[in-house]
């Protein structure tokens, strides 16, 4: 499976500028390589874990796009991380 994958950056106040990419969608492998190298860095688990999962011919692209940009890999894992089961919101209930 291939996902498109828009997020925008907001340059200063009057811009903002807006990406995409394609995706397939991270493996498990992919994952546990994501938390075992978080707590390390989260920059660098996080470009990791984008370029692990961006198809091969939009890997040049994302490169020079995070030279101008080096956070958008945060915001683009996010969005993987919710394609694996990641919540914004989850509540409990004591029974």
């Amino acid at each position: 499976k291939v996902y498109e994958v828009t997020t925008s950056v907001q340059v200063d106040d009057d811009t903002e500028e807006e990406f995409a990419f394609l995706f397939r969608k991270p493996k498990t492998a992919s994952y546990d390589r994501y938390v075992k190298t978080i707590s390390n860095s989260a920059t660098k688990a996080s470009k990791s874990f984008v370029f692990d999962n961006i198809i091969e011919e939009q890997k040049g692209e994302l490169k020079d796009t995070m030279e101008e940009y080096p956070a958008i890999t945060i915001s683009l894992a996010d969005k993987l991380l919710r394609m694996l089961g990641l919540a914004d919101t989850t509540s409990v209930k004591k029974l």
